[in-house]
This record gives structure tokens, sequence and C-alpha cells, in this order.
């Protein structure tokens, strides 16, 4: 998988394999039966690859993101699109500076420091010039995700949604990040967001470091960081999964 700045690639099966239990055991022990699944911040896909060979239910599936050119990147992988396994500086920086494209959301994290949306040439800092490994990646989940409609834009574009499993992984408080919309991303809105899902009959999963008392803290993972930017006593963070119904 490509690198992605916050993406599930280490924990996404077990999220997913998480999630899935979840709503197996709801569906057994009070008739819940979601008629789609979506997840609002697609980002690469770390869990929602893993999502349709659970669920043998047929579901509708969404996703979506705030960055344009990602949502490109994965419309055109549906269509059986490589991505390219080389880039060179120059290239970056033509890339970073050209409107949306499915090159350009796969550069833009793949060849980045730490996947951070252009925040630098990787290369440069000693990661290798070929991602024939992500590249490849990107063909995998592209034929295994033909069923899902990506949509560009926040998170409310899904205030309509009724009976969906619904697996954010937003922004994390403290932490940086790009969401890309006029405002920025408000945590306190994110959360009251959730809970107006909630009353629509939609199941909400959360990804996180910490979560409002009123969401229910399911598994938690501790994993070490990567990146010359963390110190030696800086090393560990622990995720969680939150939910609320």
């Amino acid at each position: 998988m490509t690198s992605y700045h916050g993406g599930k690639q280490r924990i996404g099966l077990r999220l997913a394999e998480y999630i899935y239990f979840v709503c197996n055991q709801l569906r057994e022990d009070y008739d819940i039966t979601p008629k789609g699944y979506c997840e609002p911040f697609c980002g690469m896909l770390g869990v929602y690859q893993h999502i349709p060979n659970l669920f043998d239910q047929k579901l509708t599936y969404l996703a979506g993101d705030t960055n344009e050119s990602v949502i490109k990147m994965w419309n055109r992988a549906q269509k059986g699109w490589k991505p390219p396994i080389t880039c060179t500086k120059d290239e970056y920086d033509r890339l970073k500076g050209s409107g949306p494209s499915a090159l350009k959301g796969y550069i833009g994290h793949q060849y980045s420091f730490g996947g951070q949306y252009f925040m630098g040439y990787a290369p440069t800092y000693g990661k290798t010039v070929d991602s024939s490994k992500a590249s490849g990646s990107i063909v995998s989940i592209g034929k295994t995700l033909k069923e899902v409609k990506f949509s560009t834009g926040s998170y409310t574009q899904y205030n309509n949604l009724s009976n969906y499993i619904i697996y954010c992984d937003p922004p994390y408080q403290n932490t940086s990040q790009r969401y890309t919309t006029l405002d920025g991303f408000d945590g306190d809105d994110f959360w009251n967001w959730c809970r107006t899902m909630v009353k629509k009959n939609n199941i909400i999963f959360v990804s996180g470091y910490k979560a409002p008392k009123d969401f229910i803290e399911l598994i938690s993972f501790t994993h070490k960081l990567t990146g010359i930017i963390h110190s030696n006593s800086d090393k560990k963070r622990t995720e969680k999964l939150f939910m609320l119904i």
C-alpha cells in the first residue's frame, strides 16, 4: 500500500475484523442489519480493503475524502490503472503545483516524507525511489473495491445516510493534518455529527487516541512510530477504536 500519514496499513485487517465482529453480534442479538458501509475519511483504504471479504450480506459501499486527487486515483484504479514505480524530484515538484489528478494523488503521498501530502521528496531522506510494491497494492485494491462509489468532499456529504456502518479515521487532535476544506477540521463538530448520525440508525466506529465519554472504547493498538522526526522518548502511540450506537 502507498505511504499515507495516519494510515491504517499495519492494523487495517484487525480493525476490519473487529468492526465485522461487532456488527455481526448486533445482527444476531438485536436483529440490526445495515444496508451499507461508508468511510468518510477513506485515504489509502487501510481498513476498507478488507471489509467486502468479511461481510457476507450485500451492502452498498461508499467512500469519501477531501483530497480530490486521492479520489481520482481510486476511481482510475477501479478501471485498472497502474501507478508508475518511480518518480524524480522534478516530476514531484511539477505535480505539487499541478491541478488534481490520479497521478498527483499517488505521488503526493507515496513519494513524500512520512506519507504527508507533498511534504518533502522522500528519496532525499533515504527512501527508495522504487515504489513497485505500493503501485501493485493500488492495482490490487482497485480490483477488490470495484463496487465502491468514491466521492470528493467533507464527511458531511454523508449527512443523509441511515442504517449504515460508518467507520471514521479523522484527523487526530494535536497532530499534524491537512484536512482540505475552507473551515479545516473541527473536532467538536465531528463528534456532534457522529451523535446526529447515530440517531439516524447508523453504527459509528471511530479511530483515535481519545474520544468523548459517551463513545465506547472497544480495543486499542500500541505501535511504534517511524521517521527521524520522532525522538527516542516518543516512539509509541496507542490508537483506539471507539463506537457509538
